[in-house]
């Protein structure tokens, strides 16, 4: 990909195009531009974000918090950006996604167009029903919060070869971080971004590769994941192996949500019971 990836997101096509898919969103502008003020001067603010982030005068704003019950009943804090950041996210993804979709794994399913959880749960049954019964069942232990800003940035920076939009990114990425690791690295992407379930699967792409390279078979749904084998003992090498290509990443395989088993409606799957026994 070229070095002007920025230049391209701010053309007036792209921009345009950002702004039709997020325009029926009640989201504020920003923290000073309400909705209705938006509306009113359209294309001033369009053409002012346009500037600011061509001059690299733009700076990201902070992420609107909003406190959600989880089913435990305890409180996860989730985030969202204002329109604006959203528009120039969305642009850059106009632009980025067509290369990611050339790079990724046919067996990633989520966040990805023209791709379904009833796609890849047709994909696992296939899987099932050529006798690769026994299941690794596996859960990413704390994604999202997780991912070390130095390892992304390590991927995307060639990826994307573009240093203005780099630093950009940076900058979202610094703003979403959860917290710092033992060695004081940065980790942590806001899942509420519209960039980040793209850096999601750049992230977990050598991954994918990895399984593929030992002949593993899979069906990955961000960080949902089952690989397929023929006999408990093989499943138990193939978690061996996944935990292992994990270490690189500094990620780890959620302890409780993740097991060797024989499907069976049992084993849940984005929802859905697996009622696919292996011929």
């Amino acid at each position: 990909m070229s070095s002007n990836v920025l230049e391209k997101a701010m053309s007036a096509e792209i921009l345009d195009q950002s702004w039709r898919r997020l325009k029926s969103e009640h989201t504020p502008w920003s923290a000073t531009v309400p909705r209705d003020e938006l509306e009113r001067h359209l294309l001033q603010h369009l053409f002012s974000l346009r500037d600011a982030v061509l001059n690299e005068t733009y700076r990201p704003q902070a992420l609107r918090q909003f406190p959600m019950k989880k089913p435990d009943g305890s409180r996860r804090i989730i985030t969202a950006q204002y329109l604006a950041d959203k528009v120039i996210q969305r642009a850059l993804l106009i632009i980025l996604e067509p290369k990611a979709e050339s790079l990724f794994d046919d067996n990633s399913y989520a966040y990805r167009p023209r791709r379904s959880v009833d796609m890849a749960l047709k994909k696992v049954a296939e899987h099932t029903q050529c006798g690769r019964g026994w299941l690794v069942d596996a859960d990413i232990e704390k994604f999202f919060d997780n991912i070390s800003h130095r390892l992304l940035l390590k991927k995307l920076t060639p990826f994307i070869n573009d240093p203005k939009a780099m630093r950009l990114i940076n900058a979202w990425l610094k703003q979403g971080a959860h917290h710092k690791s033992l060695l004081g690295q940065r980790q942590g992407i806001a899942q509420g971004a519209i960039l980040s379930p793209l850096m999601c699967n750049l992230f977990l792409d050598s991954f994918d590769k990895s399984l593929n390279r030992a002949n593993i078979p899979f069906v990955r749904f961000a960080d949902d994941f089952l690989l397929f084998t023929d006999s408990q003992k093989n499943a138990q090498a193939a978690r061996e192996y996944a935990k292992k290509q994990l270490d690189k990443l500094a990620l780890s395989l959620h302890p409780k949500k993740t097991r060797v088993v024989k499907s069976s409606p049992k084993v849940i799957f984005l929802g859905q019971k697996l009622n696919w026994a292996a011929q």
